[in-house]
């Protein structure tokens, strides 16, 4: 191993001016690849993974000036159906009520599927929120290109997650509470980019395969999130967007690469699973001996004996 195209973690830290427990949530949230080295007991971080999100922090920005008041806890967290009056009303506000979703059929997507809404809340105040929503390829080109609007999506378009079935997903909306400070625009977004993440990696973790995801945008908040979250900018199918990808198999963002590693380990999981079920004797109650159990097995060439048909067995 080189060990110039890796950091210690006292590097790492240094360099991004953040703690160790800050660190470690960069390589949860996928930011950050760890590799222990043959023979070491102290892990070592991906100089490349480092110094891009060095970058990205940069990119944001930062203020000099610290709010004098501490503002309340900002959490992300799985929407309800609760929410979802909350919710429209916000993404009302950052579209300029462009193509509203109404309430009862948010609800009715959520019961198809309770893993495509995601919210930012402050208190309990919804601040932000995330749609990732699993569609058919045909339904994707036509939002895409805008033969059909979200609002025209029903129940029946949404698709439920199954493991071990390839899916495609689309960004349907991803934005921030409008009208507030720079600095908060700036905190809001990172922590909706590091949600976005988590929900893409605890796919993963339940064997959801993803092929790809899509999504495009008109407002520079959403662009500017697009791109921070590693999506490839694509030929637009439709005036006035802007167009976005992740081909999940050929990606080399660092969340996305871990996306895969914990897709592989879920399926090692599943063929150990499978592997130890086929390897189990089958056992049965005989009811004509008593009751007792036997294995569902031919000894008779191990016995020396010739094999005998079941009618014949019960017969003697």
């Amino acid at each position: 191993m080189q060990t110039q195209e890796y950091y210690t973690a006292q590097e790492a830290q240094k360099i991004l001016n953040m703690t160790y427990s800050a660190l470690r949530n960069q390589v949860i949230t996928g930011n950050i690849r760890k590799v222990i080295p043959p023979g070491k007991r102290q892990a070592v971080y991906v100089k490349a993974d480092v110094d891009a999100l060095k970058q990205n922090m940069e990119a944001w920005g930062r203020t000099k000036k610290q709010p004098k008041t501490k503002l309340p806890h900002t959490k992300f967290v799985k929407a309800t159906e609760e929410d979802m009056p909350a919710a429209v009303e916000l993404a009302h506000e950052v579209f300029g009520g462009l193509n509203t979703i109404p309430v009862e059929k948010r609800v009715a997507w959520l019961r198809k599927n309770p893993d495509i809404d995601y919210l930012l809340k402050q208190g309990d105040k919804v601040v932000g929120y995330l749609s990732l929503v699993p569609l058919c390829p045909e339904t994707i080109d036509d939002l895409m290109s805008l033969r059909r609007f979200a609002k025209d999506l029903t129940a029946d378009d949404i698709l439920t997650y199954t493991p071990g079935k390839p899916v495609d997903i689309y960004g349907m909306a991803i934005g921030v509470k409008p009208g507030v400070s720079a600095a908060q625009k700036h905190e809001w977004g990172k922590v909706l980019i590091i949600g976005a993440r988590s929900v893409i990696l605890d796919l993963a973790r339940k064997g959801i395969v993803i092929r790809s995801i899509v999504a495009h945008s008109f407002t520079p908040d959403g662009i500017k999130m697009m791109r921070h979250l590693g999506f490839t900018e694509t030929i637009p199918k439709a005036p006035g967007l802007r167009d976005f990808i992740i081909e999940v198999e050929r990606s080399g963002i660092p969340f996305i690469e871990q996306y895969r590693e914990l897709l592989r380990q879920w399926q090692q999981a599943e063929d150990s699973r499978e592997a130890d079920t086929a390897t189990l004797p089958d056992i049965k109650i005989d009811s004509e001996h008593g009751g007792k159990t036997r294995e569902n097995a031919d000894t008779s060439e191990q016995n020396g004996t010739n094999k005998k048909s079941p009618s014949r067995l019960r017969s003697r």
